[in-house]
């Protein structure tokens, strides 16, 4: 997926990957469900929260970003964990996420591409991209500018998965999630070349959920790779997935990476 946004526009603009009017519709159409259709088991929300909190070490004086933030929920709840003496910017390409984000109070958003953004030169002390790496277009432009961007204290914090995870994925919507991941080694490149450094953790979270609710995550297409798949090609892959499980229940690990960027780091 390619994403393009203006700072301080009111249109986000999405270049084509899986087509411009089928991205735009997708997120449009589960913009106010998003939170809940990601929410995997009852606790995941807390967990997440607290490896970020983790990694991030955010202080009450930190100029805190979330790019790609989407919703808001997480530059919210990381807000309230830690009161920010300034607001949280939720940056998103996507005006209709961005309206949940409004609802709360201390967060700014931005509709704009996680580049867009960072070229604006905003100072900032913590950063997290969280499940939205893909999205950005050109990676190593992106860490050299967000070089200049982050304060000599500063942290990024870029949450991701491997290219093949273990989601119980159709066999079309898994290369489509594996061709727009980036691997690891190849992110750590990236980011070394900008001379910033990296650590990696790598987390994992154990799912358990019932069949219907994963089949209805994926036909809401709960996940952007998913935006180009009509609703007959859907149907037809939760069909394949079936066949493939036994039970009500879905099982499976979520792994994710957890890599700290910094100046200090490299």
């Amino acid at each position: 997926e390619i994403i393009l946004g203006l700072v301080g526009s009111e249109m986000c603009i999405r270049d084509r990957f899986y087509g411009a009017h089928a991205m735009t519709t997708a997120f449009t159409e589960v913009s106010r469900d998003y939170d809940d259709l990601w929410l995997l088991t009852r606790d995941y929300r807390g967990w997440m929260l607290k490896k970020l909190l983790n990694h991030l070490n955010m202080q009450a004086d930190s100029r805190f970003a979330d790019l790609g933030g989407g919703t808001g929920i997480f530059t919210h709840l990381l807000s309230q964990a830690v009161p920010l003496e300034s607001e949280a910017i939720c940056v998103d390409p996507s005006g209709a996420m961005l309206l949940n984000a409004e609802q709360y109070s201390g967060i700014q958003t931005r509709c704009a591409s996680a580049e867009a953004f960072i070229d604006s030169g905003v100072q900032l002390d913590r950063v997290l991209i969280k499940e939205s790496i893909h999205h950005i277009r050109n990676r190593e432009r992106f860490w050299k500018k967000m070089r200049s961007c982050l304060r000599p204290n500063g942290r990024v914090l870029v949450v991701t998965r491997p290219s093949l995870p273990e989601f119980p994925l159709f066999s079309r919507a898994m290369t489509a999630f594996s061709e727009s991941q980036p691997e690891l080694d190849i992110l750590l490149g990236e980011i070394a070349a900008s001379g910033l450094g990296a650590v990696t953790s790598r987390e994992e979270y154990r799912v358990e959920i019932p069949k219907d609710r994963w089949y209805a995550m994926l036909r809401a297409r709960f996940m952007s790779n998913l935006a180009g798949f009509t609703s007959d090609e859907i149907a037809k892959g939760i069909l394949e997935i079936d066949d493939q499980l036994d039970g009500n229940q879905i099982r499976f690990i979520d792994r994710l990476f957890f890599v700290v960027v910094g100046h200090e780091l490299a």
